[in-house]
């Protein structure tokens, strides 16, 4: 914990600090300049961090839509190819990105797409699908045969028996998985730096990489604070919300 939350906290100081470089002050100074100084349009960081949301967001949706059906059918349906398709879409969700790189860059300047944000969202769902459609069949996977055989009883059809009963009992994998795409999506830079050319698409993490040729050491460190503020956000809302699923029962 002491690696992960350390330079966090530290990361947090120099962002709140007028003049990190400077001398150390006692008590620290405090103050919120850095973050004040992004909002200029010469940074360009607020853009950036809600072209971020929309991708990650958009990214996510689509991501769960498609891997619910999926994830239905290898766990719920006992099909025989489960057996290797699952580990299939594991390998799938972490093959080297660098590798579909240069083809998508083609694909996508045929499409029209390249340097968009629907274009970035495309090649990122080359592992966010995979990633969510295994975790999701393994929730699936949890729930007793006899809860669903009840559904078909009473007549509902494939999607009645996913929409309500599969999905409120796969809450918690729901859940996790929603948060592990989302963190998935917002933490790529292969693709999103790959596939931008403008500041039309360009997200958070990519103009990170520029911030250090600035030499904008608070602003640098305000950004960075900014940009784990969202998957932070997801992440305990998900643990709240599990948490409390878990004291329910």
């Amino acid at each position: 914990i002491a690696f992960t939350v350390a330079p966090l906290l530290y990361m947090i100081r120099l962002s709140l600090d007028p003049d990190p470089v400077g001398p150390a002050s006692w008590p620290p100074r405090v103050s919120l300049a850095n973050y004040a100084a992004l909002a200029s349009p010469l940074f360009g960081v607020f853009p950036a961090l809600r072209l971020s949301l929309l991708l990650t967001t958009g990214t996510t949706v689509v991501s769960l839509l498609v891997a619910i059906p999926a994830a239905y059918a290898l766990g719920r349906l006992r099909l025989r190819s489960a057996s290797w398709i699952l580990p299939l879409l594991l390998a799938l969700a972490f093959f080297p990105g660098v590798i579909l790189l240069v083809t998508m860059r083609r694909r996508l300047t045929e499409l029209g797409l390249l340097d968009t944000l629907p274009g970035i969202g495309l090649a990122q769902l080359s592992f966010t699908v995979p990633l969510a459609v295994w975790f999701l069949a393994y929730a699936f996977r949890q729930i007793t045969d006899e809860v669903e055989d009840a559904a078909k009883l009473d007549g509902a059809n494939a999607r009645q028996r996913i929409v309500h009963v599969v999905l409120p009992m796969a809450r918690p994998g729901l859940a996790a998985t929603t948060a592990l795409v989302f963190v998935a999506s917002w933490s790529d830079f292969l693709f999103a730096s790959g596939l931008s050319q403008s500041p039309n698409s360009e997200t958070l993490l990519v103009l990170l990489a520029k911030l250090p040729t600035i030499g904008f050491l608070g602003g640098q460190m305000a950004a960075g604070v900014l940009s784990s503020v969202p998957v932070a956000a997801v992440l305990a809302v998900a643990l709240v919300w599990l948490e409390r699923r878990s004291a329910r029962h």
